[in-house]
């Protein structure tokens, strides 16, 4: 019962297809409602240890205080905004709960996968069949997430997620899976996306095997790569693509992808700047919805919402997790590790890093294996002590 659960909750959140279904009745609040009391009645003991990690608490704490801000703002929100914002820290609990469980490890790692494989189709679709079915971005592919740099963002999560929770060896299942996650990316047009892909699914896969393995992960790098190559040009010489899909392939031509971001994303930074320089202590409380455009970047995000403090807690939640993933094996550290390198890259893009219900469940498995690490850790210790007879009193 656990994993047809754990599946079909992860499938529904990660692809968001609840969201997507949602427009007459509320589906996505139903199955996060469901997933939170189904985890509070069968994982509570799990969740009661999960509390007492400090740095659990404090990532919780980030999806709670925007809450408390909207209650303290002179601004009014209708509900869909509350409701929303509350889904947040809920998925990211049942996201937790159900990476605490060792027996769930696979059921979770296929989701991942079906996931990955939803998106990569509809992305597909979107860029050859139809375009625009559901993205809002003209010529660019979304699928389910209809933003593109959101679909871009899940499909590479949820591609981390499966390649780090697998035993060593590569296997074609998971040359499929990057092929995927290459394609489905690249649909969005999203350089952001395209960038980090190229870089972290092979960095995901070299640290996961053992070294007699590397061979067949430049292999199958390069194989993939050639896939990638053969289906961009494909896409740039058949294909009648919009002004902004042209835009940002000629963008990662000619510089790169980032050269010409300062005159993208000028205004938007600027603007946040103003912001910043104005609420540099305790930030403008919960005020990035009124400017015209997000920063795209979250380290600004942070500031402008709760100034300098907002930044110097998110920096720490990166570097705990980094510090964290050091003390272990790559068997849990993996995971962790992918995880910031996914967060920090995707922050100097997008400004909602903490906003989105279908890439939370990403954190939520990374503070469970942070937990995991830290709860071994423990154990080793108390065990020397025991060894020892140097228990001191209070332990």
């Amino acid at each position: 019962m656990n994993r047809l659960f754990a599946f079909a909750w992860l499938v529904a959140i990660g692809s968001n297809g609840a969201e997507h279904y949602s427009q007459e009745f509320p589906y996505q609040g139903a199955v996060i409602l469901a997933g939170a009391a189904y985890s509070v009645f069968v994982f509570r003991r799990q969740l009661l240890g999960l509390v007492f990690f400090k740095d659990y608490l404090l990532v919780l704490s980030m999806f709670v205080l925007p809450l408390l801000l909207m209650l303290l703002s002179d601004r009014s929100f209708d509900r869909g905004a509350y409701t929303s914002q509350i889904a947040l820290p809920l998925v990211f609990v049942v996201a937790s709960a159900l990476a605490v469980q060792a027996d769930l490890d696979r059921t979770l790692a296929v989701a991942a996968f079906v996931i990955v494989a939803v998106g990569a189709v509809l992305n597909l679709y979107e860029l050859l069949v139809s375009n625009n079915t559901w993205s809002i971005a003209p010529g660019r592919s979304g699928g389910f997430y209809v933003n593109p740099n959101v679909s871009s963002e899940a499909l590479l999560g949820y591609g981390l997620i499966f390649l780090t929770a697998r035993a060593s060896k590569i296997r074609i299942v998971d040359l499929i899976l990057m092929a995927l996650v290459i394609v489905g990316v690249f649909a969005t047009f999203s350089r952001a996306g395209i960038l980090a892909s190229l870089v972290l699914l092979p960095a995901a896969a070299l640290i996961r095997v053992q070294r007699e393995y590397v061979t067949r992960v430049v292999v199958g790098a390069v194989a993939i790569s050639l896939l990638a190559c053969a289906f961009f040009s494909y896409v740039v010489r058949d294909l009648d693509l919009s002004k902004d899909a042209t835009k940002r392939i000629e963008s990662l031509l000619e510089v790169g992808g980032v050269g010409d971001y300062r005159e993208d994303r000028g205004h938007a930074a600027s603007e946040a700047l103003e912001l910043i320089g104005e609420y540099p202590v305790f930030g403008a409380g919960f005020r990035i919805y009124e400017m015209s455009e997000g920063p795209h970047n979250m380290f600004l995000a942070m500031m402008v919402d709760y100034g300098i403090g907002g930044l110097i807690v998110y920096l720490v939640v990166i570097i705990r997790l980094i510090l964290i993933a050091r003390r272990a094996d790559r068997s849990l550290s993996r995971t962790v590790l992918a995880f910031v390198a996914w967060l920090v890259i995707f922050s100097f893009a997008s400004h909602n890093m903490l906003d989105h219900s279908a890439t939370i469940p990403f954190m939520g498995f990374a503070l469970a294996r942070a937990f995991q690490i830290e709860f071994l850790r423990k154990e080793s210790q108390f065990e020397t002590l025991i060894s020892q007879k140097t228990i001191p009193y209070g332990y």
